[in-house]
């Protein structure tokens, strides 16, 4: 592909930002947390209702909003109302979620167990990252004894290939490794003794997905602008 129209494209899908990008990202990013917190009241209002201790955590979601939304003012105005007012609302919701969490291990949740999921998240990603890349050589491994690309060939590939179509490849491996680490976790979960041990492996694959698009998002100006200047 022709790198104007390369950059064209890569501009068309907005993968490059520039100023309008960037306010509309915020403005997007103010109404789903606006959203988020509508949400989680009205589930706070649900759990209440049926005398479900997840209620607690739920509407610190609200607190933990104000929170950040009243630092994040004392650190542009440096007005010390917003630093009270975020010290304030962070205080109600260490409270409840302390309150939620103790009233969760009295009635019987395991804080070893809960601490263990962690580590093994951090284990899985760390597996999916190590698989991703043992996928990805042995691409190159394929395509150079089967096709037997090299050289100029994979430089002729490179440059065929628009920057949005390495980043939908590069995706589509990633994805393929985080689900066949997520698959693996479920027997491993099942063994060390989890309840539920598939919804964890898809609360895995999940929360690691979004991780990951958050993380692309925060940095694709920078990645997007190294593939450009890797096909002059």
């Amino acid at each position: 592909m022709d790198r104007s129209e390369d950059l064209k494209q890569v501009r068309d899908l907005h993968l490059v930002r520039d100023e309008r990008d960037r306010e509309v990202e915020a403005a997007a990013g103010l109404r789903a947390g606006n959203a988020v917190v509508l949400v989680s009241q009205l589930l706070s209002a649900v759990c209440l209702l049926q005398d479900d201790p997840a209620w607690m955590a739920l509407l610190s979601l609200t607190l933990v909003w104000g929170g950040v939304k009243g630092f994040w003012r004392f650190r542009q105005d440096q007005e010390r109302i917003y630093l009270v007012w975020g010290l304030l609302t962070c205080a109600g919701a260490a409270a409840l979620l302390g309150l939620y969490f103790h009233r969760a291990w009295s009635a019987g949740m395991s804080f070893t167990r809960l601490l263990g999921y962690a580590v093994l998240c951090q284990v899985l990603t760390v597996a999916a990252g190590l698989l991703f890349v043992a996928l990805l050589l042995g691409i190159f491994w394929l395509a150079h004894k089967l096709g037997h690309i090299e050289g100029e060939r994979w430089e002729q590939y490179f440059q065929s290939v628009s920057t949005a179509g390495l980043l939908l490849r590069v995706g589509a491996v990633m994805a393929v490794a985080l689900a066949a680490v997520a698959a693996l976790s479920v027997p491993l979960f099942a063994r060390l003794g989890f309840q539920e041990p598939g919804l964890l492996a898809a609360l895995f694959f999940v929360a690691r997905g979004a991780y990951l698009l958050n993380k692309f998002s925060r940095r694709r100006d920078e990645l997007i602008q190294k593939l450009l200047k890797l096909k002059r």
